[in-house]
């Protein structure tokens, strides 16, 4: 992978085996929040790679993060509007996404090779399936009629992407997206309890959703017009698992994850008889090996590894009135849809089926150090020459 492209770009998490608790205790007040469809497609056609298009209510809690800054540099100044990562509505004003998708520095290095700064960063999230017109080659586009401003973004202190290393490794690219208003339409993901995280297992059938590229492509090309920032879902599996990581898909004609994707989820199914049965076991990050998205399949964070730190920063940003939502202040529970109490529910953990059966910032983050191997996020995927060249050409003056 080249150093001036952005290191990262996600896969999905796992879980490996250990009873899970019951789910089915008494839940209330969430009966006017929308049920989504939580399908599972089948295989096939074209899509993430390998793939198939998705509308905007499948999978109707993932969403895409948008752009839009002043570019200050050597080059040049002007304005930028683009597409960056997938991600996932996990509390009505909450998104989880990559670390990599939010830390402005890394930004500006993907766009300015080092040699400028992203000023009056705005950054929003949306469910819209095309994205394709916010490509960064034509600036000052109204947002899409559903989008929401981001008001903060945080990710672990302990990442570092200029030290993002490939194939499986604690990389720490994980970050929450708090949004200015609730999303109240569609129900948010539901995460893995510690228990249900730790029945992961290699070969475990994940469901995967991401706006990123439908085919590689090989150094500075673009990706073609039409295959890339257009939603895509697809089934794929755990082809190996780690404690903080795993990858998602291995051979060429899997389901994998490219740029773009980065952020976005990967789901799975427990057996429980909660209503909610998909939970959003891992988080799109990086590329296993130099060879990118080519052949084999990506790596994602595992969403159980990090649930504390998750836990800790929604409540946090309760509490120093960051949220704008806060009825559950911290992750929401594995029932939290259920409208009745019931039984206590089988300890079945995670299984391939259905469902029948401390760095704080800003839109501004900021990181420092020397790229590694990975993939890049939806700024990689487009030639850097001709997104800067796009940008400079379309980019008003400042008064």
């Amino acid at each position: 992978m080249n150093n001036h492209r952005i290191v990262g770009w996600a896969l999905l998490s796992m879980f490996g085996s250990v009873a899970t608790p019951s789910f089915a205790q008494e839940a209330s007040g969430h009966k006017d929040l929308e049920q989504p469809e939580a399908k599972r497609p089948d295989m096939g056609g074209e899509g993430i790679i390998n793939g198939e298009d998705a509308a905007r209510d499948d999978y109707p809690m993932t969403g895409g993060i948008l752009l839009s800054a002043w570019i200050e540099s050597s080059f040049g100044s002007g304005d930028l509007q683009t597409f960056i990562c997938s991600s996932t509505l996990i509390a009505p004003d909450v998104v989880l996404t990559a670390a990599h998708c939010v830390d402005i520095e890394m930004l500006e290095y993907s766009v300015t090779f080092g040699f400028g700064t992203l000023e009056d960063v705005e950054q929003v999230w949306s469910r819209d399936a095309d994205f394709s017109m916010y490509d960064g080659s034509v600036a000052n586009q109204p947002w899409p009629d559903d989008a929401v401003g981001v008001t903060r973004t945080v990710y672990p202190a302990g990442w570092d992407a200029f030290a993002l290393e490939t194939g499986i490794a604690d990389n720490q690219d994980i970050a929450l997206m708090f949004l200015s208003e609730p999303v109240l339409d569609v129900r948010p993901a539901i995460l893995p309890s510690a228990a249900e995280g730790a029945s992961l297992s290699e070969g475990l059938e994940v469901a995967v959703v991401g706006w990123g590229q439908q085919s590689h492509v090989s150094g500075w090309g673009s990706p073609p017009a039409g295959s890339y920032m257009i939603k895509q879902q697809g089934m794929s599996f755990v082809s190996e698992l780690g404690e903080p990581e795993f990858k998602v898909g291995e051979i060429e004609g899997d389901v994998r994850k490219c740029h773009g994707d980065s952020g976005g989820p990967s789901f799975a199914w427990v057996g429980t008889d909660s209503e909610e049965v998909m939970r959003l076991v891992g988080v799109t990050s990086h590329a296993y090996d130099r060879t990118d998205c080519a052949s084999t399949g990506g790596v994602d964070s595992r969403v159980d590894f990090h649930l504390n730190w998750i836990d800790e920063q929604m409540r946090a940003a309760c509490a120093d009135g960051t949220r704008v939502w806060c009825d559950e202040p911290g992750i929401l529970p594995g029932d939290y849809y259920d409208v009745a109490s019931g039984d206590e529910d089988e300890d079945t953990g995670i299984s391939g089926d259905d469902g029948n059966t401390d760095a704080t910032s800003d839109v501004d983050g900021d990181s420092s150090g020397e790229t590694k191997g990975g993939c890049s996020h939806a700024l990689g995927a487009l030639s850097g020459a001709g997104l800067l060249m796009s940008m400079f050409a379309v980019g008003r003056r400042r008064a």
